[in-house]
């Protein structure tokens, strides 16, 4: 009976991450919704409620401008991984130097991000085995922004943009659909 449960429930987990718009639940507050845009297909991955879920986002038209990866996380007060700028920070730059070998940088620079209140920290990388390419070959990009950002008191999210202009009106675009999902800060 226990396997008919289990069973049942992957399967309904499984038809909740193939709908168009899902809700992800990060804590008992936080529900966050990500659906397909006009230009963008939004799939979920990997989805724990109450723990984590990843979404990638990718342009629809057939040649890839960009790939984004997003990591919500739940960092409720039990977990607090997350919860201060320094561990944020901290975070950021650990995850982010298994790509000294490849990149361009030779250390890991953050810019600190101001949100809605919030803090958060990105940094930005250039694939070395691309920069002197004339031309970047399809799915495959030059730059990485990757960061992290305090979305409330209970959740965090991740991301990893990979691009060929991250100074366009589309990468602009692009990073402010990550902010959007953080929530005002009531003091």
């Amino acid at each position: 009976m226990k396997k008919i449960y289990t069973i049942i429930l992957l399967f309904i987990i499984s038809s909740i991450c193939n709908a168009a718009t899902q809700e992800l639940i990060m804590s008992m507050d936080d529900r966050y919704t990500v659906q397909d845009t006009e230009d963008w297909a939004v799939t979920v991955g990997r989805y724990l409620s109450l723990r984590y879920a990843d979404v990638k986002v990718l342009p629809k038209q057939t040649k890839k401008s960009f790939n984004l990866m997003l990591y919500f996380k739940c960092d409720t007060k039990d977990l607090a991984q997350f919860d201060t700028p320094k561990k944020m920070k901290k975070a950021v730059v650990s995850s982010s130097k298994k790509y000294l070998g490849g990149i361009v940088e030779k250390e890991i620079k953050v810019e600190e991000i101001k949100n809605k209140g919030w803090y958060g920290f990105k940094t930005q990388f250039t694939d070395a085995s691309l920069v002197d390419k004339k031309t970047i070959p399809d799915d495959e990009y030059l730059y990485m922004i990757r960061g992290m950002i305090r979305l409330s008191e209970k959740s965090a999210l991740g991301f990893s943009l990979m691009t060929n202009a991250p100074d366009s009106t589309e990468t602009a675009e692009v990073m402010k659909y990550i902010y959007s999902f953080a929530k005002e800060r009531k003091e």
